[in-house]
């Protein structure tokens, strides 16, 4: 019989989130999680087997929250294209707020995609979710009258997520406050020319 864990995981999950949101997969090590977490490593490894499988398991948990989130502010405005242009472009609450370190799922894909194929799923299963996500608030924006009907939904969902994206890098690269929120302005302004009725 399995003796019961005798720590909180949901607290020793949210340190090794935060440790490898900081440094990155690669420059986690071992001796970084059990310092973040106070288990040993067999402790760590028998509750949640190897750094691999914590990671992949932490990015689950991170990309189910995100969307969750994402999907939770659009559904709380109640015009279908202000809250999907307020999230593209991180503004009045329209989407989590932008940590510092940027997207864990961003980091990851960017490091890790081209070796990892886990990683690799991850970040499509998350794209796709968002494709489809916004390409459905697309057209509840076209049936509302805002935005234009001859519009194709997914093309435009996915050049929304591309200039989602960018902005997310730019503030990541810390090009400073006026100049960042020079871009969002600027990006917003160039969505509205090209969705307008």
């Amino acid at each position: 019989m399995a003796r019961p864990r005798k720590f909180d995981e949901r607290a020793v999950l949210t340190a090794v989130r935060d440790r490898f949101w900081r440094r990155g997969y690669a420059s986690t090590s071992i001796q970084d999680l059990t310092d973040a977490t106070g288990l040993g490593t067999q402790s760590l490894y028998g509750a949640f087997g190897s750094k691999r499988a914590l990671f992949l398991r932490i990015l689950d948990e991170y990309c189910a929250r995100q969307a969750a989130g994402l999907e939770a502010a659009l559904d709380e405005d109640p015009s279908p294209w202000h809250g999907l242009a307020s999230a593209v472009v991180f503004e009045d609450g329209g989407r989590m707020e932008l940590p510092p370190q940027g997207c864990l799922m961003a980091n990851s894909a960017a490091a890790l995609s081209a070796q990892d194929e886990g990683v690799r799923a991850r970040a499509c299963r998350s794209y796709s979710g968002t494709l489809e996500l916004f390409a459905g608030r697309i057209r509840e924006a076209q049936e509302s009258g805002e935005i234009d009907d001859d519009l194709d939904p997914e093309a435009t969902a996915r050049a929304l997520i591309a200039v989602m994206q960018g902005i997310e890098f730019l503030h990541k690269a810390g090009i400073g406050e006026e100049e960042f929120q020079r871009a969002k302005t600027a990006a917003l302004e160039m969505i509205e020319r090209a969705v307008g009725r």
